[in-house]
């Protein structure tokens, strides 16, 4: 019985000390190689918003309407951007007739952040006019209320209800390195 006993004793007494050697281990290694090695390089924008929208708490209509804006045009003539000053991005923007639920993820040539927030002002002015007279699901103050911001190389504008903002930030904020 004895010999049971100080088996399982012993038996404790190691898995303790295996439990307290790989919590201090784990900390340690944290300490010596903290997870430093995500850049904007390997960052897939794409896939950051794509996530954002099934998460979201707009109309079906409003999402469906949601298209991804590619065409170097109307990126030049509806979002006032200068391509030239970006290294990638993701714009999404949804129809005006189904409400507004507008994204835009860009990620900035060094010394552009300030031209490129400047350009996704006016279009978000140009957003707020479209709402001023038509506002089907309260766009007009969403449009209003949307933040334009930096982090890091991004510029991101997030023309969302304030849930919905939330919500996206904290998306866009665990991607970013």
């Amino acid at each position: 019985m004895k010999n049971k006993f100080l088996m399982i004793a012993a038996l404790v007494v190691l898995l303790f000390a295996l439990f307290l050697s790989s919590c201090s281990g784990s900390g340690e290694e944290e300490e010596i190689n903290p997870d430093n090695n995500y850049s904007f390089d390997m960052l897939d924008i794409s896939l950051v918003v794509d996530g954002i929208y099934p998460n979201l708490d707009i109309s079906k209509l409003t999402a469906q309407s949601v298209s991804k804006i590619t065409d170097e045009t109307v990126l030049s003539e509806q979002f006032y951007l200068n391509l030239e000053n970006i290294i990638s991005y993701d714009v999404r923007s949804a129809n005006g007739k189904y409400g507004v639920a507008d994204v835009a993820i860009i990620r900035v040539k060094e010394g552009f952040a300030n031209e490129v927030m400047d350009s996704l002002e006016m279009r978000k002015d140009d957003r707020i006019n479209e709402f001023l007279n038509y506002d089907v699901y309260d766009s007009y103050n969403i449009a209003l209320e949307g933040e334009i911001y930096q982090a890091g190389e991004l510029v991101i504008m997030l023309l969302l209800s304030e849930d919905d903002k939330v919500t996206a930030k904290e998306l866009i904020d665990h991607y970013l390195p």
